[in-house]
């Protein structure tokens, strides 16, 4: 029998990523021709600087949050973003992603919010008949402009509705601009049906953030929210409730907070929200900026925050119900994955950080045996 190392075995599950930023997947050689399209001076080793997987030690580090800025910026017409989500497919594809919600800033583009959209919808059904993956899309909130801003994103949104776009968050820079100050933007999606989600705690900052989004502005899931762990008593409450938290194993403030391998990976608050019970989902953030992908997440919850293998089950089948798919499609996946999950499980060559106990109440649920 055919047998499978961790990465291969990762690599074929059905995954979805349901925290993904649009311009975080852009390429570097991407950015590059999209500069000398629009004859803007960027040498490569500035554009390095943006990416983390080209950047040195003591040299010069932008980050993902100024790629945004800066290709938003550079994008003038509907084809770059055609091209920008059909590499995004495609590098998915070839990480086994089936599913991606992506985010994109409507208030940053130079173009019209109908004009993007179509564009992207046009893509995302070019995107289904190449790779067999479905994408669909969440507008954002800048949270650095203006909460007038962000109202009239949502007017877009509902001026111009489309199947495909399924709710809105908010991003950005947290530090002064709490997403209460964004309350009407979601107050209007929530009247038309739109679902809501919200970056928050994502720099080390107080968990009250996560508390205000989930309490008072009523987001179905909060994107990062790390901090909610320094409160014991709102992390059991969210836990019993199941609130989907989307983790990114590559965070930017917590790889600069430790730097040093051995305490990241045992002192990222990762750890201490799935030992709390709360409902986390690994995700990717800005894939290309952060150099990862969505197999690499899974692999780094097993092999550096130290997960069972089993584990990635529950995480894979959680990314499905924490998503904003029809139920109906929910469940036919989650049957569908579930069992692509224990076909490759019994084809895999690693020793699983399962106990002896759990790993036979595992074997007698695959083999189907009470």
């Amino acid at each position: 029998m055919t047998t499978l190392t961790l990465p291969e075995f990762i690599r074929r599950l059905p995954k979805a990523d349901i925290h993904y930023h649009l311009l975080g997947g852009v390429r570097l050689n991407t950015m590059l021709d999209l500069a000398r399209k629009y004859q803007v001076d960027l040498p490569e080793a500035e554009a390095k600087s943006y990416y983390r997987a080209y950047q040195t030690p003591g040299g010069p580090r932008k980050g993902g949050i100024a790629a945004l800025t800066f290709l938003y910026q550079l994008m003038q017409e509907t084809a770059d973003y055609e091209r920008v989500l059909f590499e995004v497919a495609e590098d998915a594809h070839h990480s086994g992603v089936k599913y991606i919600e992506t985010f994109w800033n409507p208030s940053d583009v130079a173009l019209p919010y109908a004009e993007i959209n179509d564009a992207l919808v046009r893509t995302i059904d070019h995107c289904q008949q190449v790779f067999d993956i479905t994408i669909r899309l969440i507008p954002s909130i800048n949270r650095e402009k203006s909460p007038e801003d962000a109202v009239a994103m949502v007017e877009a949104m509902i001026a111009h509705p489309h199947p495909y776009v399924l709710g809105i968050g908010i991003d950005y820079k947290e530090h002064q601009a709490p997403v209460e100050n964004f309350w009407k933007a979601y107050r209007l999606a929530a009247r038309h049906g739109y679902k809501l989600t919200a970056h928050c705690s994502e720099f080390g900052l107080h968990w009250r953030n996560v508390e205000t989004g989930i309490e008072l502005i009523g987001v179905d899931r909060i994107d990062h929210g790390y901090s909610i762990i320094n409160n014991p008593e709102l992390t059991a409450k969210y836990a019993a409730l199941g609130i989907p938290f989307t983790v990114v194993p590559s965070n930017t403030y917590f790889l600069q907070q430790w730097p040093k391998h051995d305490e990241w990976r045992v002192k990222h608050p990762i750890r201490a929200m799935a030992e709390a019970g709360l409902n986390i989902i690994p995700c990717t953030d800005d894939w290309h900026m952060h150099d990862t992908h969505t197999s690499k997440c899974y692999q780094v919850m097993v092999e550096d925050f130290g997960f069972d293998v089993y584990s990635l089950k529950t995480m894979m089948l959680n990314s499905l119900y924490a998503s904003w798919l029809p139920q109906n499609q929910i469940e036919q996946w989650a049957e569908e994955w579930s069992r692509c999950f224990d076909e490759l499980f019994a084809q895999l060559d690693y020793q699983p950080k399962l106990s002896t106990k759990e790993l036979i109440l595992y074997r007698r649920e695959h083999n189907g045996k009470k």
